[in-house]
């Protein structure tokens, strides 16, 4: 998981690859949608907002061919995060929606209002229950630059 604490650093640390740069451009543009309308960026990436009460889960999911963003807008949420391999699989992998499930144990983090975090495909996450306010969540492709260090 990756926590960049503002815009300026997304586009500080990763600001010259494409698909990070529509990264930023879906964070500017989302809000100005319709709640739950999603939209994309080329083939790169899909982007909408919601509320944090709809992302919450008992479940973690992760994902294999994209890197899921979230970007709180209103005010913290607190996410609860692990690697794949330390939690137990309750729903097999779909090609159809991108989507594997898990239960476990897991770090919980919170990550500041319009602070964005990237979750890395070998990562499962869940929305802690009980939060609220808008929550930009945009699913970017794993192909091309990823990040350093891994």
């Amino acid at each position: 998981m990756h926590v960049f604490q503002s815009r300026e650093q997304l586009d500080a640390e990763l600001g010259t690859v494409r698909k990070w740069q529509r990264t930023g451009q879906a964070l500017e543009a989302s809000l100005m949608l319709a709640k739950a309308e999603a939209h994309s960026i080329g083939d790169s990436l899909v982007y909408w907002w919601q509320d944090a009460a709809t992302l919450a889960a008992e479940d973690f999911v992760g994902h294999r061919r994209y890197l899921t963003v979230i970007s709180p807008q209103d005010g913290a949420l607190t996410v609860q995060v692990a690697p794949k391999m330390m939690l137990e699989p309750t729903e097999p992998y779909s090609d159809l929606t991108d989507r594997e499930r898990f239960v476990g144990v897991a770090d919980e983090v919170t990550i500041p209002a319009m602070a964005i975090c990237a979750f890395d495909i070998d990562e499962a996450y869940r929305v802690v229950p009980g939060q609220s306010g808008a929550v930009v969540t945009i699913h970017v492709t794993v192909e091309g630059y990823s990040f350093p260090n891994k």
